[in-house]
């Protein structure tokens, strides 16, 4: 396994490092600086550190401050960016997202509206260097889906754009701990291929 080290002299960017990795659950090694590195596949640093490790090095400072952002970023970076980001919507009054980079999972959350949601998986696609962005969205309610459409189109330009059928993505009767229903329907759908959507396509509108 690709193993991610600390290595950095100053207390707070450590600090501040070390909380984002726990917060993004990837395993990392703590090394102190001076020590060797040479197993290190990627090492993350301070900005006014990161020329001491060359190719290997990602500043702190370049990095999101979101953790499922954050942990894209490095995920990314460890296989040179040949993976797709794969994000499952469940609309519906509450709204559920579901975020893959591959086959790793980097979020499950759920908005209450369409805008807040585009928001965010903006920054995914604007932050994480990535194969190509497929976006797939559950069909079951027209209203919430033109809504959605209308608002990745501005904020997620470059992904394509999918409708799934949902049928039989439910997890009501399916426990999954510390994730909710619909963030469990989302990331169902992120794995169903749909149907691009185009500007013309009838099922965009409510």
């Amino acid at each position: 396994m690709n193993r991610i080290c600390v290595v950095t002299s100053k207390a707070v960017t450590y600090y501040v490092i070390v909380s984002r990795m726990k917060k993004a659950g990837l395993p990392f090694s703590s090394v102190l600086p001076g020590a060797g590195h040479e197993d290190c596949i990627l090492i993350i640093t301070s900005a006014r550190e990161a020329g001491q490790f060359g190719g290997r090095a990602l500043a702190l400072e370049d990095l999101d401050e979101n953790p499922g952002v954050f942990k894209g970023q490095l995920l990314s970076r460890l296989n040179g960016g040949g993976d797709v980001v794969l994000i499952g919507i469940d609309p519906g009054t509450r709204i559920g997202l579901a975020v893959f980079y591959g086959e790793t999972s980097l979020e499950y959350s759920t908005f209450g509206s369409a805008a807040k949601l585009s928001l965010r998986v903006g920054a995914f696609v604007r932050g994480v260097p990535a194969k190509r962005f497929v976006i797939r969205i559950g069909n079951g309610n027209p209203a919430m889906v033109a809504k959605l459409i209308e608002s990745l189109r501005l904020e997620a330009s470059n992904a394509v754009i999918e409708m799934v059928d949902e049928s039989g993505t439910s997890v009501r009767r399916v426990r999954m701990r510390g994730i909710q229903g619909d963030q469990g329907a989302a990331a169902k759908i992120a794995f169903r291929k749909g149907e691009v959507v185009s500007p013309r396509n009838p099922r965009i509108h409510a």
